[in-house]
């Protein structure tokens, strides 16, 4: 399920960075190409909650199968109407919300999956790999979709896409069945208002939510700027911009995890997440500047690998604060937070860029990325 997971993982990372890419390369302006993750994350944050009741209400796998073919028909249409010769860009976009629709459905079933076979540190460690490989995908397969825009424009990104989709469907097609029972006595609307009620009662998960929401503002801000930083700020073309993206990866899936063990066995999930923020500040600051773009793929590698373990740090805490009937909501829940958070980052970087420019809006965002963590530390710590 993790691996599959993946894969729909880089689909949405192809939306995040190649989209914005295809955009500015038709002409729109950086603002634009920063706001276009609004096409992926709109629909994420709108179908969350009800993913996640949907998600612990029904066989986790069949779910995943389900939306994992809808993904693909939707990712389909630009290139076959580019078979019948229409150049219809509007489809990418179409696709761009199915995909975004989808995903908290597939995510959703990942969190109810890992607590039907998973226990107690087994639970963190697999939402650690779950992370990080979810973070490889996301942020750093994106040079595949770069090389394939290069080759053939976005008809050939889409076919890349479909080509991510059935992978995902064939994994999906080979496992065997979780051995799901499904509670027809409870309905999504009573699964929805029982979590609701269980999130306002557990004081650790509220202090998580919190921080998540804080700490997804100045990340959505930094991670909707970079394709425009890469290219536009430190002057990558898609050739370099790929082989940053591939060093991004080998250095999320090789350390994310003995990093991530280390930290946590010795000062627990929520310090671990508190560290990895401040590091991650430092190369969004130090990303600021133009004149370090020799050093910006060992740059963008140490903000990936901060991301991530501060991502991996902080889904093990708020899953182990979860109870296990309600992985996929409170989860989701917990998540939609942090995508709110997330899109007014978006909606800040895309503001300021125009009247401040990459440098000084990169600094604010670090800035506030490294105060948000040493604001929220005493809280973390109270929580823990």
């Amino acid at each position: 399920m993790i691996s599959a997971n993946s894969l729909t993982a880089a689909v949405q990372g192809q939306f995040m960075f190649v989209l914005p890419w295809m955009l500015l390369a038709r002409g729109s302006s950086p603002q634009v190409a920063a706001l276009s993750g609004a096409f992926i994350y709109v629909p994420m944050l709108v179908t969350a909650l009800p993913a996640g009741a949907w998600s612990d209400a029904v066989d986790p796998l069949k779910l995943m199968r389900i939306v994992t073919a809808i993904s693909l028909a939707a990712c389909a249409l630009y290139p076959l109407a580019s078979l019948a010769g229409q150049d219809w860009f509007v489809l990418v976009l179409v696709a761009a919300v199915v995909v975004g629709a989808m995903r908290n459905l597939t995510e959703g079933a990942v969190f109810r999956g890992l607590a039907d076979t998973t226990r107690g540190s087994g639970l963190l460690r697999a939402h650690a790999i779950r992370m990080t490989v979810n973070q490889a995908a996301l942020f750093s397969t994106a040079f595949v979709g770069l090389l394939l825009f290069r080759a053939g424009d976005a008809e050939a990104v889409l076919v890349g896409i479909c080509v991510l989709y059935v992978l995902a469907l064939a994994i999906l097609a080979i496992m065997p069945e979780l051995g799901y029972e499904p509670d027809p006595g409870r309905r999504v609307r009573d699964r929805l208002v029982g979590g609701i009620v269980s999130l306002r009662a557990n004081e650790r998960l509220r202090r998580i939510s919190w921080v998540t929401l804080a700490w997804s503002v100045f990340g959505g801000a930094a991670v909707a700027l970079m394709p425009a930083v890469l290219r536009e700020h430190m002057g990558m073309d898609e050739l370099e911009a790929s082989g940053t993206f591939v060093a991004g990866a080998v250095a999320v899936v090789t350390l994310t995890l003995p990093l991530v063990r280390i930290l946590q066995a010795r000062y627990g999930a929520l310090t671990t997440f508190v560290a990895a923020t401040v590091a991650q500040s430092v190369t969004v600051v130090l990303l600021a500047a133009a004149g370090l773009a020799v050093v910006a793929p060992l740059l963008y590698c140490a903000f990936l690998l901060t991301n991530s373990a501060a991502a991996a740090s902080l889904g093990g805490a708020r899953a182990s604060a979860v109870e296990h009937e309600q992985q996929g909501l409170l989860n989701l829940a917990v998540g939609t937070i942090g995508l709110m958070g997330f899109l007014c980052g978006v909606v800040l970087a895309a503001g300021l860029l125009g009247p401040l420019g990459f440098g000084a809006v990169l600094a604010l965002v670090g800035a506030g990325m490294a105060l948000t963590a040493v604001g929220f530390r005493r809280s973390l710590a109270v929580a823990t």
